[in-house]
């Protein structure tokens, strides 16, 4: 999601580099912080902790459904649709063993 990207890209580079970045495009933006695997990896971490409080991130170190809605709805900002609990099972399921 551009929006989040442009965030992260922020943080990590700079608020100039994503300014000339922008004027390029979001692929150039997120060119910014997919460059090498430290700043590519570091979105996902970064993401839980910039956008989840942290009510929401217990909900998923818990594994539970409402936690999983939570973060979808309230981080994301996304609905909590059936078809996307599917993934979330699935993946649980190769983490956990």
């Amino acid at each position: 999601m551009p929006p989040f990207v442009s965030k992260y890209a922020t943080a990590v580079v700079g608020a100039a580099a994503v300014g000339t970045a922008e004027a390029q495009g979001p692929d150039a933006v997120l060119a910014l912080v997919a460059s090498d695997d430290e700043k590519s990896f570091g979105m996902a971490p970064w993401f839980l902790t910039a956008t989840c409080t942290p009510e929401v991130r217990a909900g998923l170190v818990a594994e539970t459904t409402e936690g999983w809605h939570n973060f979808l709805t309230q981080c994301v900002g996304t609905t909590a649709a059936p078809e996307r609990d599917a993934p979330w099972i699935a993946a649980k399921q190769v983490i956990n063993g």
